[in-house]
């Protein structure tokens, strides 16, 4: 096998496993780690901490395994929506994802089982619950919206085991991405409702119709816009509440545009929005320790020796 082969197939099994995702994914466990489940600690002992290493390198390792054996399951249906992208993923057999597969999850709950017991009972629920949704649930509407969302925030669930520790600030972070996470799936569903149909996929659109989903969407909209104001007057995030008054300006014009959008373009265009949405979201965590008034008064000082 030639140089370009094994390069082409490394990017295929790289699309395959979304490794873009994955990316954002360890910038989001280590940025929640170090700002929201355990800010007291310094940042060099938890970036050296090994167990925690280990936790995130689980939940890369169980992610990417979820996405090949999704990718097993939908590959035709895939093949209508992101034609150019199948054709690259094909380049890796099905025989070899399914392989990748089990070596993934194995190693998974190896590292699991050297952190801890809970730790490997987690993952081991984990790795159960992403096939039986790839298996199973992926076809049904509505309950494998909420069925995905469950999945996707578990791996910060696995920091939650990890740290132990719980707040009433760490529960308004986590429904807010979960609802942002669950208006994303569903937008995606009102622009795949072609592919879903020639597939007999049973999703919110086709099962219960554009204007049900719509008024979904609306209602998560204004759930997030209560809990962003919630997060915002609590004024504890530092200068990531600015993310949170960005996000609210959106939301509030998505709130009356949703119900003039009727093409598919426009639908995916507001699928990637809520995904770029959510990706500002993780950057933004770093902002967190940051605390305006500081900023203000650094600026004074700094135009006070200027002058």
């Amino acid at each position: 096998m030639n140089v370009q082969k094994i390069i082409l197939k490394v990017f295929a099994l790289f699309s395959v496993v979304r490794g873009y995702n994955l990316i954002v994914l360890i910038l989001a466990q280590y940025l929640a780690a170090l700002f929201i489940f355990a800010p007291e600690v310094g940042h060099r002992q938890l970036l050296t901490n090994p167990k925690l290493d280990g936790l995130i390198l689980c939940s890369i390792l169980c992610v990417a395994a979820g996405y090949i054996i999704n990718n097993f399951y939908d590959l035709e249906k895939d093949e209508l929506k992101r034609p150019l992208q199948v054709y690259l993923q094909k380049q890796v057999s099905q025989g070899f994802k399914l392989t990748v597969y089990i070596v993934l999850n194995a190693l998974a709950l190896i590292i699991a089982a050297l952190i801890s017991w809970k730790v490997f009972i987690f993952f081991l629920i984990y790795q159960f619950l992403v096939w039986f949704y790839s298996h199973k649930i992926n076809r049904f509407a509505l309950i494998k919206n909420f069925y995905l969302v469950i999945i996707r925030v578990m791996p910060f669930f696995a920091l939650l085991v990890y740290f132990d520790h719980f707040t009433f600030n760490l529960a308004l972070h986590a429904t807010f991405l979960s609802i942002l996470l669950l208006i994303t799936d569903i937008v995606k569903d009102l622009s795949s409702q072609k592919a879903d149909l020639i597939y007999n996929y049973d999703s919110i659109p086709i099962k219960y119709g554009i204007d049900f989903t719509k008024v979904l969407i609306s209602c998560l909209i204004i759930t997030e816009l209560i809990i962003g104001i919630i997060i915002i007057m609590k004024n504890d995030v530092g200068a990531m509440k600015y993310f949170f008054i960005a996000a609210n300006i959106a939301f509030t014009v998505i709130l009356f545009i949703i119900w003039r959008i009727k093409s598919t373009q426009a639908y995916k265009i507001l699928h990637y929005f809520f995904k770029g949405m959510i990706v500002a979201g993780v950057f933004s965590i770093v902002l967190i320790e940051i605390n305006p008034l500081t900023l203000q008064t650094i600026a004074q000082n700094f135009n006070q020796r200027i002058n």
